[in-house]
């Protein structure tokens, strides 16, 4: 008999910034698909947040940092610390990947909290991933895509394509670029960054005029507008959005779930 397709489940555990706010944690992202988890980004409160919706740290297959800024990898730490305890720990094999640099990241941090973050070799890996070229991974259920996104040296965005045609793309932090409009195309879901309102655009983020173009460039089925800044609690991002794309636009929460 035929085993049936896996499902493509996702949710927001993280929807914010380093700024704190009341309804947003920093960025994170969890990707489900059968008995497969993978992890974007892994801001301060990641662990909780898992927890919160029925999600267990220790099953997490993957961990994929957009980038080393302290909003996107704030729980590290916890999370390394939480998997060594010896009632509580990990006793699967979980990968860490990142851009070059990411090993050298982890042993700075290494140097500070020694023993209280180190794993058993056999369950802890760490994949670089050169940003100047595009990367392929190919995981159990699919292949993750990486390509250099418009943010820092180190800025990595991801598409994460299944073996049955579903396709999630996340930006992590960028400016609009060609990449990421790649990185988005005909994706069913395309979580997006959108740190401040158009009045109030910074380089180096996407405001809701440079999200909604991305969206439209790319052709993606459906656009989750995320990392948020309390900026923008304060006008419609979706009415700014709207003007580039014409598409189903959803402003991102903590612990909302989408399933294809």
């Amino acid at each position: 008999m035929k085993k049936p397709t896996a499902r493509l489940e996702v949710c927001v555990i993280g929807s914010g910034t380093g700024i704190p706010h009341p309804h947003r944690r920093p960025p994170a992202l969890v990707a489900r698909i059968g008995d497969h988890l993978v992890l974007f980004d892994c801001g301060a409160g990641t662990l909780w947040g898992l927890a919160e919706v029925g999600l267990d740290f220790r099953d997490l297959d993957w961990l994929w940092f957009s980038h080393f800024h302290p909003d996107h990898t704030g729980d590290l730490v916890p999370l390394l610390f939480a998997s060594r305890s010896p009632l509580y720990g990990r006793e699967k094999p979980l990968v860490i990947g990142g851009a070059a640099g990411l090993q050298d990241f982890y042993q700075r941090l290494r140097a500070i909290y020694g023993q209280w973050i180190e794993l058993d070799p056999a369950l802890l890996t760490f994949k670089e991933i050169d940003p100047a070229a595009a990367t392929e991974t190919e995981l159990p259920f699919g292949r993750l895509i990486s390509l250099k996104m418009a943010h820092t040296k180190e800025s990595l965005g991801y598409r994460l394509e299944s073996k049955n045609g579903l396709v999630l793309s996340y930006s992590g932090d960028t400016e609009y670029c060609g990449n990421v409009v790649t990185l988005a195309s005909e994706a069913d879901l395309f979580f997006c960054e959108c740190s401040f309102p158009d009045h109030l655009a910074t380089a180096g983020h996407l405001s809701p005029a440079g999200a909604g173009r991305v969206a439209r460039e790319a052709g993606c089925k459906r656009l989750v507008l995320t990392h948020l800044y309390p900026a923008c609690d304060e006008t419609d991002v979706v009415a700014a959005c709207r003007k580039e794309y014409s598409g189903e636009i959803i402003v991102a929460e903590d612990q909302m779930w989408f399933r294809l």
